[in-house]
């Protein structure tokens, strides 16, 4: 197990840490009060690797925001470290963490790995999403489906994401295909050490898709976007797909000119989601599209693009009392910009900052509307020559 901590150490440039702690002066964990200090855990691993006890509760303890490796003067890739720390600690002790709703989550995404599951997964289709039933392009609709009713207590609609995507591609003269048994992307439980059921989600998904005939998959979802982007190339031989992000797509199209959107009269301000504006550098795309909607009075957040708190979760584990501290500070932040229209590109950013709302003590003051900037685009975005 020591050769490979050492080789993990190594492969993520942890021996290039100066101690300067930076990286602990950002954490939102830290922040909150939380003792947590990425900077001591890599001291410990490097030099006090005895004290397995701290070791192991840090690992779980980190939230994989990637904010320290933003202000890293060393580039050392504590996320990364974490992930596979994760799965080395899972593999050889069985640790898991704790995972948040009793693991039922991660559960259900672990449920999919069987070969011959049936799902009933589309039936939120209406008539007026136009889709085929063969094609080159399929919309990958991720887990918004079980989102919806495992969160129906707090009233979140992450499947209205998955409706206006479809929407947007109709703009686009695109019919996507809708795979009737897709699987999780596997997200979470890659994030949660769980590498032998992700790899298998990766594996069941691929052959779905050359099944039928797909060439091409369209996700909205930053974090589905980044593992069939990323990791699945890693795990399938032969990967031969196009993965193409929705925001994307739209913003190409705003660059051949003639897309125009009706206005909006609200004051908006947007939440970073981590995997988005950290992982995949797209923090820009969504302030250029949100900037060509006419009479939205858009400000950013304290802290904002690759600089932004993220939402006090990952991979729905360390829910805990200073994750919902991130929460309320964040929905302070959005309070604060004057904003009645809080926007995001994540579901799961959605789901944790509608469910920090509810704090008791607070509720009136956090209450915000929040709404996935897929559905801001294809509710604004005019017909051509209309």
């Amino acid at each position: 197990m020591d050769k490979k901590i050492d080789q993990i150490i190594q492969d993520r440039s942890l021996y290039l840490c100066l101690e300067c702690g930076k990286c602990t002066a950002v954490c939102p964990r830290r922040l909150t009060g939380k003792e947590y200090s990425p900077r001591l855990l890599a001291h410990k691993v490097i030099v006090e690797r005895e004290d397995e006890a701290f070791i192991e509760n840090a690992v779980w303890e980190c939230l994989t925001c990637e904010i320290c490796s933003e202000h890293c003067p060393s580039g050392v890739e504590f996320s990364g470290f974490i992930l596979e720390m994760r799965e080395l600690l899972a593999e050889t002790k069985g640790l898991k963490g704790y995972r948040a709703h009793d693991g039922a989550i991660h559960s259900w995404m672990r449920m999919m790995t069987a070969p011959e599951l049936k799902q009933n997964r589309l039936d939120w289709l209406t008539d007026e999403l136009n889709t085929s039933a063969a094609g080159d392009i399929a919309y990958f609709v991720g887990c918004a489906p079980y989102f919806d009713v495992f969160f129906s207590g707090i009233e979140v609609d992450t499947l209205a994401i998955a409706r206006d995507s479809i929407r947007l591609l109709n703009y686009l003269d695109i019919e996507p295909v809708l795979l009737p048994d897709e699987r999780c992307c596997g997200h979470d439980l890659l994030w949660t050490g769980d590498r032998s059921n992700f790899e298998r989600l990766q594996k069941l998904n691929y052959q779905t898709f050359k099944d039928a005939g797909i060439r091409e998959v369209v996700v909205s979802c930053p974090e589905c976007y980044m593992i069939l982007s990323e990791y699945m190339p890693k795990v399938v031989p032969g990967f031969d797909l196009k993965i193409t992000l929705l925001m994307d797509l739209i913003q190409q199209e705003v660059h051949k000119g003639g897309t125009a959107f009706k206005p909006l009269k609200r004051r908006t301000t947007f939440q970073d989601p981590c995997r988005l504006s950290r992982m995949l550098n797209r923090h820009k795309v969504p302030r250029e599209l949100l900037t060509e909607i006419p009479d939205m009075r858009f400000t950013d957040m304290e802290h904002s693009g690759r600089s932004a708190i993220c939402c006090g979760n990952s991979a729905f584990i360390n829910c805990d009392a200073h994750s919902k501290q991130i929460q309320v500070q964040r929905l302070t932040e959005a309070k604060n910009t004057g904003a009645d229209l809080l926007i995001t590109a994540c579901p799961k950013c959605m789901i944790h900052l509608t469910c920090a709302m509810r704090d008791r003590l607070k509720q009136k003051t956090l209450k915000l509307e929040i709404r996935d900037i897929v559905s801001i685009l294809a509710d604004q975005i005019k017909p051509y020559g209309g």
